[in-house]
This record gives structure tokens, sequence and C-alpha cells, in this order.
């Protein structure tokens, strides 16, 4: 009775640790998998409007939120995956490779990163691309060199359940958003490249509707939408503490004209779409 109780336990164990093998190299596949890297013409300029230009863009697009103030690096986490961003001052990588990291959220090696939001970018212009580094590029160095991702255990289950996904994967999946003819172009943009880090690319939100889909602008009128995005109230005036926190360091930055041009595209969007 004791030999066959052993058996069972001893069996039991090699199947934990088979399971475990098999996890680890699923999730390994994942991480060590490699992507086409496509070549990218970047006009990097030293010119003070261009860096101005990309200056303005970080501040937009929240390079801050994740590469610190100074874009020196800064922990962040992905759910439960914790990262240190790098350190954008301290870089070995050509414009080329920033700007492929940017949009395409892949390495030099073609790996994909992990917990930058490439999906955001993957729609930007190469003239806001190039902007972008070359304010990178006129930053004076500082700190120290972060490093590089690390995979814990934990990050290997969340990579089998599919709560962590590279970057490069998800640049590949997402659905842009509604496509309102020339138009709307405008709004458009800015809706991809600012909205969509929360809002997906879709800006139809989260599921569980923690993140609302964009169509929610319906309720808004201009006004409104403008004291939303430059103060983070909402219609009645009560705050609405996530865009409160995203308000005055990034989307008080929008020009007027550019405001109204996100208004009218996502209140074209709201119109076209069926209510959810």
């Amino acid at each position: 009775m004791l030999k066959l109780a052993l058996q069972i336990a001893t069996s039991a164990v090699l199947v934990a640790l088979a399971v475990l093998a098999a996890a680890w190299l699923y999730s390994e596949s994942v991480i060590e998998r490699h992507y086409p890297l496509l070549s990218m013409d970047v006009p990097v300029s030293d010119k003070p409007d261009v860096i101005a230009r990309g200056a303005r863009l970080a501040r937009l697009t929240g390079c801050p939120g994740c590469h610190g103030e100074k874009l020196q690096g800064k922990k962040i986490r992905d759910g439960r995956f914790a990262i240190v961003a790098p350190n954008l001052t301290r870089t070995d990588l050509t414009d080329e490779e920033i700007a492929r990291a940017i949009r395409d959220g892949l390495k030099p090696d073609g790996k994909s990163l992990w917990a930058m939001p490439s999906e955001t970018y993957t729609y930007m212009s190469v003239a806001d691309v190039a902007a972008l580094v070359s304010y990178m590029r006129s930053l004076k160095p500082g700190g120290a060199v972060t490093p590089s991702a690390r995979f814990k255990r934990r990050d290997r289950i969340a990579i089998l359940e599919g709560e962590l996904e590279p970057v490069a994967m998800r640049v590949q999946e997402m659905d842009s958003s509604l496509d309102l003819g020339p138009r709307y172009d405008g709004g458009r943009y800015i809706a991809r490249t600012m909205c969509a880090a929360c809002h997906g690319l879709a800006l139809d939100g989260a599921p569980d509707g923690r993140v609302p889909n964009l169509n929610i602008v319906s309720r808004y009128r201009l006004s409104g939408f403008f004291a939303l995005l430059r103060e983070g109230r909402t219609p009645d005036g009560h705050p609405a503490p996530t865009m409160q926190a995203l308000a005055r360091p990034r989307f008080s930055e929008l020009r007027d004209y550019e405001v109204m041009a996100l208004y009218d595209y996502l209140s074209a969007r709201a119109a076209a779409l069926p209510p959810r």
C-alpha cells in the first residue's frame, strides 16, 4: 500500500514538473519570437521647431507617464508584469531602431518589446515619429541605464493565460477605429494616437466597462468636451478621476482646433455606430 502511494505521489510530481516545463517552454517561445523588421526612413532634425514639436508630442502621447518626467526611466506595470521603462536619454539605438520600437514595438533583433503601447503609435505619421526621435536626441544624458525585462513565474503564467501579450502581437491584432472619410481624418488621427492607449485602437473601451466606449461623447456638448479634456470634468460638472490625471499634463496641450476635430470625429463615429 505504501509502495502504491509513493508511486502515485511520484507520478503526480512528475506530471506537475512536466506541466511546468511545458509552460516555461511555451512562454519562452513567445518571449523569444522574432518578427519581421521593416525598413523605416526617419528624417531626424536638430531644428528647434522640430524638437519643440517632438516635446509637445511626448507630453500629448504620455511618454513621461512611463519613462518619467525627464525620460530617464521609471518602474511601471502591465497588469501583474513589472518592468522598468528604458532611460530614453541613454540609448545606443539608431534613429530607425527607436522609430521601430515606437511604431512596431520591436527591439533591434526583431524580438517584441513589453508594456510599450506601440499599438497606439502604429499609425503615427513618419513626421511625428521623427519629431519624437529628434526631441529624444536633444536631451542631455542623465540617470542610469535601466535593466532589461525579466520574466518571473507569475509573468510566464500571465503569458499562458493571455493576460500578458508581447507588444508586437498586440500591434498585429488590434482593430482600427472607424474610417469616416477625409473630413474626419484629423480627429481620427488624434483619437488613434492619443486616446487609443486607454480606449483601444477601435475606441471601444474595455469589455468590463471600466474604460468606456468613446461613443460616450454623444452625451457631451462641445463646451463639456472641452471641460473634460482641459479639466477632467464630466457633463454634470463632477470630476472624472482618470481624466483629471490626464487632462492637465497631457490633453491641455491640445489646441482648440484639435479638440474640435476630435469632437467632430467622435460625434460622427457615435452617430454611425449602433448603440451598445
